[in-house]
C-alpha cells in the first residue's frame, strides 16, 4: 500500500530571516499583522541599545515606545528602496532629538540610580561588566552630535552617507564628528584602564 506525499508547496515559503524588510513592510501594509512582529523582532534590539546609551532607562523605554509608535502611524509614507534601517533609525534620531529640546526647556532632576546586579558573578565578568559600563559613561558624556553620530554608526551599523542624510550634515561632517568621538572615547578608556 502506498501513501500519497502531503502537497510540497509549503517547502518554497522563505524562512523570516531571508525576507527582505521592505518585502516584510509590503505584507504588512498589505495587512498581514506577522510580517509586522517579525520586522519588529528584528530591530527591536539596536533601536533600544541606541536610547540606552543616550538616555536614562525610563526614558530610553519612552522614546523606543515613541519610535516604534511614529513608524506604525507614519508606515504608509515609507517607500520601499532598501533602506528600512536608516529610515527606522531617522525616526529614532529624530525623537532623541525632540527629547534633547524638551529636556532644555526642563530643570535638571537627579533621581538617577545605578542598579548594582542581583546575581554574583565571576571576576572576569564583573570586570567584563565595568568596562562596559565605563565604556557606556564615557559614551554619554560626548557631545550630542559626536554621541549619535557614533551609536548610528556602530549600535545601528548605518553607513557614512545614511548617517549624513539621517542627522542632515555633510558627510565630512560626520566623519570629522566619529573621528572626535573615537579620540575621545580611546582616551577616556585609556585613563581608567591604562595603555
Amino acid at each position: 500500500m502506498t501513501v500519497d506525499s502531503p502537497a510540497t508547496d509549503f517547502l518554497d515559503i522563505p524562512a523570516a530571516e531571508d525576507i527582505s524588510d521592505d518585502d516584510l513592510i509590503r505584507a504588512w501594509q498589505d495587512g498581514d499583522q506577522g510580517a509586522f512582529a517579525t520586522l519588529y523582532e528584528r530591530h527591536r534590539s539596536p533601536v533600544f541599545r541606541f536610547f540606552c546609551r543616550q538616555l536614562e532607562p525610563t526614558a530610553a523605554e519612552d522614546a523606543f515606545q515613541e519610535t516604534w509608535a511614529k513608524f506604525i502611524r507614519q508606515h504608509n509614507r515609507y517607500q520601499p528602496q532598501g533602506k528600512f534601517r536608516a529610515y527606522l533609525f531617522t525616526i529614532a534620531y529624530n525623537v532623541l532629538h525632540d527629547w534633547h529640546r524638551k529636556q532644555m526647556r526642563q530643570p535638571p532632576t537627579t533621581d538617577a540610580v545605578d542598579e548594582l546586579p542581583a546575581a554574583a558573578a565571576t571576576e572576569q565578568q564583573v570586570e567584563r561588566a565595568e568596562l562596559q559600563g565605563l565604556l557606556h559613561q564615557l559614551i554619554k558624556r560626548l557631545p550630542i552630535a559626536q554621541r549619535s553620530a557614533w551609536l548610528l554608526r556602530h549600535e545601528a551599523g548605518l553607513s557614512l552617507e545614511a548617517i549624513a542624510k539621517t542627522t542632515d550634515s555633510s558627510l565630512e561632517g560626520v566623519k570629522s564628528r566619529l573621528r572626535y568621538a573615537n579620540n575621545k572615547l580611546a582616551a577616556g578608556m585609556q585613563k581608567y584602564v591604562g595603555p
